[in-house]
């Protein structure tokens, strides 16, 4: 039986991890995808509750690391072998100027963000970022469902009338 401490994971985990990488390495024929599966292994390592019939710690991380690898052969987006390459498709990926263009925007909305007044910004953020509902942010915030309306409205207006004085 094994304390359910998170440690004695980390530590499991580090220690062998060049092996149980290694390991699926061989099943999958992917690096990038086994140090994936590896990942995987940890995250279910420590989410794991009930653990007193396990009597070897290390094999049971690598049975589960064996059955991820499994899992990702099974699965058709797992086999990258058989994708076939397009040279006329895209990349998917942001190339540097747009990347730079999509900071410089971030930043300009943080800027904006950060200069509404706090309770329309936490109105806000509970909306835009946390996804509540009117009601919770009412809930949440000790005001009214139309309070948390108005306020949403003016912090919008805020970003709106900023947003488009930078680039109109």
């Amino acid at each position: 039986m094994f304390p359910l401490d998170s440690t004695v994971f980390t530590h499991l985990y580090k220690n062998h991890f060049t092996h149980l990488v290694n390991s699926i390495t061989r099943s999958v024929g992917c690096r990038e995808a086994a140090i994936e599966l590896a990942q995987e292994t940890y995250i279910r390592l420590l989410i794991h509750r009930d653990l007193t019939s396990v009597t070897n710690l290390p094999t049971y991380m690598f049975r589960i690391g064996h059955n991820l690898a499994i899992d990702y052969l099974r699965s058709p987006t797992g086999k990258i072998e058989n994708l076939a390459l397009d040279d006329e498709q895209p990349c998917p990926l942001l190339q540097p100027d747009e990347l730079a263009s999509l900071r410089q925007q971030c930043k300009i909305l943080f800027n904006v963000i950060s200069s509404m007044p706090a309770s329309c910004r936490d109105v806000f953020l509970l909306r835009k970022i946390d996804a509540l509902s009117y009601r919770e942010i009412s809930a949440r915030l000790i005001i009214s469902e139309k309070t948390v309306q108005r306020r949403l409205v003016r912090a919008m207006l805020h970003c709106n009338h900023h947003m488009n004085h930078l680039f109109p």
